[in-house]
């Protein structure tokens, strides 16, 4: 492939979701959270600008606290743009404003650093970090909202990065060793998305030095495996990778990275879209697991970044129905129904826990995979639009040719079935892609209410669109009921994209343990559970979807039905919820 055709997303201000979808509440719920942080922990994110860790006499307990503003700032700009909002605007410009006075003569955010403290030292070692997360929000700040300031602060940051560590020699390769591991290692994929608005090759050069001196690094390119570690750092720093291979034309370094990203999605990668138990990639049997601390939320926003990047490039279908698992399932499920708290893991089994914040990376990390919902519903390259996500929204989206207007009436997920309306230039001629799911069954369309059969492309059932201005575009499939066979065989029941859970509440307190010897029927059938809560002492969660569904049992000869319910609702009220189950295939 090349890589000068790439996939382009939307801006935060071109796709509207609209009232009945899917993703709407929790999109909404998040911008009321942003606003919930800024106005209850704005002196928490910057006060730890104004005093670290180490500084004597100062109050602040964790040397990764500067880590927040950035986030915010990165999570904010986007919902603020989208919401349309111009006092939300106005919150998020001052803030920026207020972060960047922080910054010091050399380039570093925040009290200078002590003269009598060697750079490699551990506690210092996060200062590196802080310094990303703080490029992460002023980048989006720039790129977005088009303040200059912002840009030259963090190109100041990178002067103050190169100016420290560059060369990478072995007294300087310490650094991206510091903190947890690949904590440091993490700022290479800001420094190759400052280099897409300096050019400075520079940049270039460090990050490949990095990626020649940390050896996690160098041998996951020699082997084409992910190094077992942090997956959160391990996906920003293959974001960095991928960018430096687009940037240099390195097609073999860019097929090995590709090589990495499949691997963890065939061997780390859980049904629900995310990885990690206790932040590290996770490798054994889910039914062994001894705790329940699965799925960080700072790695499954950092998961879907790397693939969206991926998508992007290549415009490949497998990263887009990634996409779809982990915000279906792993993203959705990690906060809570109203969007104004997150859990720190999100698990398999027992209860999710959530949380208001502020402390805690993932209760930051959160919303900004939330914001990223819109771009990835749609994408364009040249005069071709793609659909991605079946979710009620409207997008205005600039094409070669001109802007087209583009909306979607979704029943999705509750049925297979979409209606887009699509509104061209009167000349415009191009190709609407419309994304087959490869869980979908029974895939029809119908163009101005005519059946169109088109052939299928790389995922794709492509309409050529030549000389009106207005389409009307008919969408059905099934949405079939599957398992998904994973370690220790067991098993996850999916309905489409979304992994289905047992919540007690729904099920009489009736537990499937690991000793219950559960076989799937050669006929799986569902149907449709009224949504009266049995349970009235519980918090009824919001179109809760319930479905009923027949297993085999040992405790029974005629099985049992069992009601299960999207794993992204499960035990949102503090339920107790089990997903995966010891299922075995008679």
């Amino acid at each position: 492939m090349t890589f000068d055709d790439p996939i382009t997303i939307p801006l935060p201000n071109e796709v509207r979701l609209l009232h009945g979808g899917r993703f709407v509440q929790r999109y909404d719920g998040n911008i009321s959270y942003l606003k919930y942080l800024h106005d209850h922990s704005g002196e928490f994110m910057l006060g730890a600008f104004a005093s670290r860790h180490y500084t004597p006499g100062k109050l602040l307990e964790r040397i990764w606290d500067g880590e927040y503003a950035g986030k915010w700032l990165d999570a904010a700009t986007q919902a603020a743009l989208n919401s349309h909002d111009q006092d939300f605007v106005a919150m998020v410009n001052e803030f920026a404003a207020k972060l960047r006075s922080y910054q010091q003569e050399d380039g570093f955010m925040g009290e200078p650093l002590p003269s009598d403290r060697d750079l490699n030292d551990w506690e210092l070692g996060w200062n590196v970090w802080v310094q990303w997360t703080s490029m992460i929000g002023l980048l989006t700040h720039y790129e977005l909202q088009g303040e200059l300031s912002s840009l030259q602060c963090a190109t100041r940051i990178s002067e103050w990065i190169l100016q420290t560590y560059s060369p990478i020699d072995s007294d300087k390769a310490a650094f991206i060793s510091q903190g947890r591991s690949f904590t440091n290692v993490a700022v290479i994929n800001q420094l190759m998305r400052l280099y897409k608005h300096t050019r400075n090759e520079k940049l270039c050069d460090f990050v490949e030095s990095v990626i020649q001196h940390f050896e996690p690094l160098r041998k996951m390119m020699e082997t084409g495996q992910p190094h077992i570690v942090h997956p959160y750092m391990l996906g920003a720093a293959l974001t960095g990778m991928v960018d430096l291979a687009v940037t240099r034309n390195d097609q073999q370094s860019f097929d090995i990275l590709v090589g990495i990203w499949r691997s963890l999605v065939k061997i780390h990668q859980f049904p629900t879209g995310s990885l990690g138990e206790n932040e590290n990639l996770y490798e054994g049997p889910l039914n062994d697991n001894p705790d329940g601390k699965l799925q960080e939320t700072c790695a499954t926003t950092e998961w879907i970044f790397l693939t969206q990047r991926l998508y992007e490039i290549t415009g490949e279908i497998e990263f887009a129905e990634v996409l779809e698992k982990t915000a279906y399932n792993a993203l959705v499920a990690a906060q809570s129904d109203d969007g104004m708290k997150w859990c720190y893991y999100t698990p398999l089994r027992y209860s999710k826990h959530f949380f208001h914040g502020p402390t805690r990376c993932c209760f930051w990390s959160g919303p900004r995979g939330i914001v990223r919902i819109p771009s990835i519903i749609y994408a364009t390259r040249k005069n071709e639009i793609f659909v991605n996500f079946f979710e009620s929204s409207t997008a205005s989206l600039e094409t070669q040719s001109g802007a087209v207007t583009i909306t979607q009436e979704s029943k999705f997920p509750k049925v297979g079935s979409t209606t887009i309306s699509l509104t061209t230039p009167s000349d415009w001629t191009g190709i609407l892609n419309v994304r087959v799911p490869t869980w979908s069954e029974g895939f029809t369309i119908k163009l101005d209410g005519n059946d169109l059969r088109t052939k299928l492309t790389n995922g794709y059932m492509k309409i050529e669109i030549n000389g009106s201005s207005e389409y009307v575009v008919d969408v059905n499939f099934r949405i079939p009921l599957t398992t998904e066979l994973l370690s220790d065989n067991s098993y996850a029941l999916k309905r489409g994209p979304e992994v289905l859970s047992i919540d007690l509440r729904d099920n009489n307190d009736t537990w499937i343990g690991k000793s219950d010897l559960i076989s799937i029927p050669n006929e799986l059938t569902l149907s449709a559970v009224d949504q009266e809560d049995p349970w009235p002492g519980f918090k009824k969660t919001p179109e809760r979807r319930r479905y009923r569904i027949r297993l085999d049992d040992r405790r029974t000869t005629e099985g049992m039905d069992f009601t299960f319910t999207p794993y992204a609702d499960a035990g949102n009220d503090g339920a107790a919820f089990r997903t995966v189950f010891p299922l075995t295939l008679e």
